[in-house]
Parts: structure tokens; sequence; C-alpha cells
């Protein structure tokens, strides 16, 4: 999962939604904290949907 805001470094990827490289990590200029946030709270969900 990843925030596509050319202008936000720090909790997106610092790449346009339309941007050719968008889909390849190594070419993201931001941390994309937003997106691992989201990644982690899914695989938290998914773990205590298991559990019931």
């Amino acid at each position: 999962i990843a925030e596509a805001s050319p202008i936000d470094t720090i909790w997106g990827i610092g790449l346009a939604a339309d941007d050719p490289g968008i889909e390849n990590p190594s070419n993201w200029k931001g941390e994309n904290l937003l997106g691992y946030a989201l990644m982690e709270v899914r695989d938290r969900l998914q773990k205590l949907a298991g559990e019931n």
C-alpha cells in the first residue's frame, strides 16, 4: 500500500499516482509511513479475524 502524494515525502511516497515509476519502491522519494501503517493495521486485523 502506498500513499501517492507528490508533495508528501514523509507519509507518502513523493510521487503522483500517474508517475510511471510508482510501481517500483526503489523509485519512491518518500518514506510512505502511511502505507506501512495501513499494512500493519491490515495484518493485525487479519490475525484477529483468524483467532475467532
